[in-house]
């Protein structure tokens, strides 16, 4: 449960607001040693939950399009635990959203964050690096692509020892800047330092092409492939091929055979180490989703819910449980198809007609949790109209048409729901609207509209429309179902 808050605050959403108590413990956390480098003191238990529940708090915000509010959750993360990636991501792809991903950030914010920007400074000049990077977290929302802020921010965690981190503020200033040299330096060896070869490569590429008299360029960047085989081969400290077997011997001797943890196994450790971390339960999840080990997928992430309580975990066994059973649908099917006996045409219906159940409360209780995730209203339409619940679809499938790539099809399910309930003018203006939203991608959908405006003027006895409208598609694609004897059909009754 999210930390009770004083009755007299002003904020309306304080009193589920978990991130007030991430805020008041954000300042404890650095530990220095007399001017030597401050190190990140470990989370407990308790503040990790904590923070977890802000950044879920954070999540469902940014979900809503409420940035400003989820910027603050996800620095209240970043500030106290600036090595976690997902919470890096998080933060920096939330601000990206805030600004439509102009690369801009807000006008003025050189001027209106000048302050920031010398806190930044001083935590500089003090190496203060975790003050660094909180520093830079107030800047951050001004500007997401301040190329400057970023790479301070990715040299005070590279003197954390936080690489991954760096590398996600500097590909955020490559993103701004792919022509910056010195942007492109800095990341190239950040990028070298963890292995990262192919991303330090492009790199300097890119500065090969703004100095294409630099040699030495040339040079670095062969070295770079070599040191990207060496690498992969495991043989840094290997002269000759001698010693690369030599050393593999001892290590094997040493550990048994044993060189290296399996992905499994890491996860697995991981999982033991950190249990209230949703994020190692997803990714082994993700390990036996590709083994298309569906049922130990499921059991991860019921271990995960179980010991996290976070809304990720529950959202992921959602996705899980509802893919094993369309696998189990798609069997049924074909044991009905095999089969044909009642038995078993039966089993297979009673098994769709479930699963649409299922997902149709899935999806509504995530409209509830994202209302302004138009995706997810079109997904919830679809399942109400396979239900037979055809008004309720409508009311989902025209709110789904504020998302651009789903307008063209949500007018088209529209259109079909309007038909079913006889809103024969309603069902038709809906089908004209999927035919002049569809891009270039979207010709199937074009032509689903066509042929079903097509053929609801022809059951209207508007053959002028219906022929126009199948004339079109005939145009398109002449094969197309039955639209060439909905043709001569219409011009039979054309000329009687």
């Amino acid at each position: 449960m999210f930390s009770k808050q004083k009755k007299n605050s002003k904020n309306p959403e304080d009193e589920k607001d978990p991130g007030q108590q991430a805020a008041a413990e954000s300042t404890d956390g650095d530990a220095t040693d007399n001017g030597e480098k401050p190190q990140i003191e470990p989370l407990t238990p308790a503040k990790r939950k904590r923070l977890q529940k802000c950044f879920e708090h954070g999540s469902m915000l940014s979900g809503k399009g409420n940035y400003d509010y989820a910027a603050q959750m996800f620095a209240q993360c970043v500030g106290s635990d600036p090595g976690n990636l997902i919470y890096t991501q998080n933060l920096l792809s939330n601000l990206i959203k805030k600004y439509n991903n102009n690369k801009k950030g807000s006008r003025g914010a050189s001027l209106t964050g000048a302050g920031k920007k010398a806190n930044i400074k001083k935590a500089q000049i003090k190496k203060d690096w975790h003050g660094v990077v909180k520093a830079g977290l107030e800047f951050l929302p001004l500007n997401p692509w301040d190329s400057q802020t970023l790479t301070d921010m990715a040299k005070a965690c590279e003197e954390l020892e936080l690489d991954e981190c760096a590398i996600a503020y500097l590909k955020v200033a490559l993103d701004a800047s792919p022509k910056d040299i010195a942007l492109n330096r800095l990341a190239a060896d950040s990028f070298a330092r963890v292995a990262h070869f192919d991303e330090a490569i492009k790199c300097l590429q890119r500065i090969a092409v703004l100095k294409p008299k630099d040699q030495n360029l040339q040079r670095e960047i062969s070295q770079m492939t070599v040191n990207k085989t060496i690498h992969k081969g495991g043989y840094e400290t290997a002269e000759t091929s001698l010693d690369v077997s030599v050393d593999k011997k001892a290590t094997e001797l040493k550990t048994g055979g044993a060189i290296e943890l399996t992905e499994e196994q890491r996860l697995r450790r991981e999982i033991r180490r950190h249990p209230e971390e949703v994020t190692n339960y997803s990714a082994l999840k993700d390990y036996y989703f590709k083994l298309e080990d569906f049922a130990e997928s499921e059991q991860i992430m019921q271990e995960g819910l179980e010991a996290t309580g976070s809304m990720r975990a529950r959202e992921e066994l959602e996705d899980v449980q509802i893919h094993r059973a369309h696998e189990e649908l798609i069997k049924a099917k074909q044991r009905a198809e095999d089969k044909k006996t009642e038995e078993a045409v039966s089993l297979y219906k009673r098994m769709k007609d479930e699963l649409n159940k299922r997902e149709a409360e899935v999806f509504n209780s995530r409209c509830d949790r994202y209302p302004g995730d138009y995706s997810l209203r079109y997904e919830f339409g679809i399942r109400l109209k396979r239900l037979g619940k055809y008004a309720e679809a409508i009311e989902q499938l025209q709110q789904a048409r504020n998302e651009p790539k789903k307008k063209a099809v949500a007018a088209l399910e529209t259109g079909e729901c309007f038909q079913q309930i006889k809103r024969y003018p309603l069902a038709l203006n809906s089908y004209k609207e999927a035919i002049e939203s569809c891009g270039v991608l979207e010709e199937d959908i074009k032509k689903l509209a066509l042929y079903r405006a097509g053929w609801l003027c022809k059951g209207l006895k508007d053959y002028d429309a219906a022929e126009q409208f199948l004339s079109e598609l005939a145009g398109k694609d002449y094969g197309y179902k039955d639209v060439a004897k909905l043709l001569d059909e219409i011009a039979e009754n054309s000329a009687s």
